[in-house]
């Protein structure tokens, strides 16, 4: 009966490499069982292919991982700490997203609740209910005349062409209504 090999300091190491993780998320990354992982945690090594996954991941040196020496993040190019690297490069992702953030509460505020005019050629199937509805919807009279031949074929349209050809005679209306 073969005895499993236990590596204390592998445990250690792998604990510092996941430090704020859980076992949970653990397993989740690397796509393994919690139990396996919690065999890691233990001291057990992964397979070699666990462990190429493991560096993959999170862009730990091999050799630290399985020996601890050398660094905990191997030097990219141009001599920069990957560590650095990525710590800038979410820095600059945090204040890009943080300035769209104050750039849209200077946007007057849209309405995201609007008419779904899909879902009404689905559910109608005319032209002229699906043009009622979506002014009623904006709280408009809609027009008596819808123009028909916006609708020629109607029955031979898609779906998609069916919503097109409804916002084309929608357009229309509105600028015969301004005039």
């Amino acid at each position: 009966m073969n005895k499993i090999e236990r590596d204390p300091s592998f445990s250690s190491r792998f604990r510092k490499l996941f430090e704020f993780a859980t076992m949970s998320e653990v397993g989740k990354r690397l796509n393994v069982p919690h139990a396996t992982v919690r065999n890691y945690y233990h001291g057990r090594l992964p397979a070699p292919d666990i462990l190429i996954k493991i560096a993959n991941e999170t862009g730990v040196s091999l050799t630290w991982l399985l020996t601890g020496s050398g660094e905990m993040y191997p030097t990219a190019a141009g001599g920069r700490d990957l560590g650095r690297a990525l710590e800038s490069l979410i820095e600059s992702i945090v204040d890009r997203r943080l300035a769209e953030i104050e750039r849209d509460k200077k946007k007057p505020a849209k309405s995201t609740l609007g008419f779904d005019l899909d879902i009404a050629v689905r559910r109608h199937n005319d032209p002229k209910l699906i043009l009622n509805e979506w002014y009623e919807f904006e709280g408009l009279k809609p027009p008596k005349d819808f123009g028909v031949v916006f609708f020629r074929g109607w029955e031979t349209f898609t779906t998609d062409e069916k919503v097109e050809a409804v916002r084309d005679a929608r357009r229309v209306l509105d600028r015969s209504k301004k005039k």
